[in-house]
């Protein structure tokens, strides 16, 4: 199995926060994207296991642009941090001057602007209803974690592009602290109609600035929490001003998400006076742009490759000098390990998945710990321990799979020296083992 090339894209981090290098929420974006099939998109979102952005031609002459967004699992109407994602990187090609534009969306126009050296896109005002059922809230809680008594106050449901359900909890601690049932999100948004939970907690804040934390558990994203999302900050915007807490004057309230996940963001949601509100808000933040390495590992390698992690007395690196020598890791997919043993022919497309979610899993480690795998020259060596059957003999076809993902993370760099071994059983009766050694700048 050749991994193949995916066609060029952006990764873009939009809303990043004090620190980029892991702040903020990624977006996928395919530039000049007509020439590909709804089907491939999707696929190639699916690849990169994040909310993704392609950018068309517009359809009528009252647009500058068409934006098609897709998660994981579906296509989706509006996304807004990858439409800041998008024009970010557009203005920063030269391909767009930063001055008022319109986007075709099948959510409607949607316009973006830049001001201050931010990237803003506009949301309708909200419509924003309390859910009255007692039930409701209460089943709102269990699968939050929490008892009903720790929500404060009414829970909404608000939309400016999607209705979002918003549950203020006391403090950001148990914000934080929360353990949601995942299993149980999806129905749940079922019945409130709603599109995603988002519990969310007051913060700091003076004059024309209100800071609020929020975590955002989409319904059936195809995956359990969004780092960033301007659609949920907006709504959460204008619920803050149903509830009267803030008040009428044009202000800023700025939400901060993805902290529990290790990826703190930051975005900026402009409300208009209330006698203005027609006019509806302004969503907006700071970008960046990742490292290629870091985007072609996303888009080429499952999201179900899980980041390596020692299951014993054992350290997931050992570094000398230079040189980061790995563990042993079993290749896994949504979380089980993909097992052996390898008997024949039919079992080499078993035996290369497994050997690219190990790779992939110890590349998302050694990520973890760099901050962006730009910092790794090049991979010096690279074993494969496969448990096979006596009569095997496809060992190398098996581990070519993990030196194409290599070669394709880190094109310029040569291929690393390799090993592989048949042995008899592997921990937890994995398919294949694989380690690493990776050569890593300062």
């Amino acid at each position: 199995m050749t991994t193949p090339r995916p066609p060029h894209a952006h990764n873009i981090r939009v809303f990043v926060g004090s620190d980029p290098r892991i702040g903020g929420n990624p977006a996928p974006v395919w530039l000049d994207a007509d020439a590909l099939s709804t089907a491939q998109m999707q696929e190639y979102t699916r690849r990169s296991g994040h909310e993704s952005v392609f950018v068309l031609k517009p359809a009528t002459p009252a647009h500058a642009l068409r934006m098609r967004y897709f998660v994981p699992n579906h296509e989706m109407e509006m996304c807004g941090h990858a439409t800041v994602g998008a024009l970010w990187l557009l203005h920063r090609r030269g391909e767009w001057d930063g001055s008022p534009i319109a986007i075709e969306t099948l959510s409607g126009t949607v316009t973006g602007r830049r001001v201050d050296g931010t990237v803003q896109i506009s949301q309708p005002r909200a419509v924003v209803e309390e859910v009255r059922q007692r039930a409701l809230v209460e089943e709102i809680a269990r699968c939050l974690g929490i008892d009903a008594a720790s929500v404060v106050g009414p829970v909404l449901n608000a939309a400016t592009s999607r209705v979002k359900t918003l549950v203020r909890l006391p403090d950001t601690t148990r914000l934080h602290g929360l353990r949601v049932d995942f299993a149980r999100v999806e129905s749940l948004c079922e019945r409130l109609g709603s599109t995603g939970l988002y519990p969310y907690a007051l913060s700091d804040g003076e004059g024309e600035v209100c800071t609020v934390s929020a975590r955002q558990f989409p319904k059936s994203s195809g995956y359990p929490e969004d780092a960033a999302t301007g659609i949920a900050a907006a709504a959460l915007a204008w619920g803050l001003r149903h509830l009267g807490l803030v008040g009428t004057d044009a202000l800023t309230v700025t939400v901060r998400q993805g902290e529990a996940m290790g990826s703190p963001s930051a975005i900026h949601v402009g409300l208009p006076s209330e006698a203005m509100a027609q006019e509806g808000c302004r969503v907006g933040g700071e970008c960046c742009e990742e490292p290629p390495e870091d985007l072609r590992l996303d888009v080429l390698c499952p999201p179900e490759a899980a980041r390596a992690s020692p299951s014993g007395t054992y350290a997931t690196f050992s570094k000398a000098g230079g040189l980061w020598h790995s563990s042993g890791v079993v290749g896994r997919e949504n979380g089980e390990v993909i097992a052996g043993p390898l008997r024949g022919p039919d079992d080499v497309e078993r035996g290369q998945r497994a050997a690219v979610a190990a790779v992939a899993a110890l590349l998302r480690a050694a990520r973890e710990e760099l901050g962006s795998l730009s910092r790794v020259a090049r991979a010096v060596a690279l074993n494969g321990y496969l448990q096979t059957g006596s009569d095997f003999a496809e060992h190398a076809k098996v581990m070519d799979a993990a030196s194409d993902l290599l070669r394709h993370v880190f094109p310029e760099a040569p291929l690393p020296a390799r090993t592989t071994v048949g042995v008899a059983s592997l921990p937890r009766g994995g398919a294949a083992e694989v380690s690493l050694t990776l050569e890593v700048r300062d």
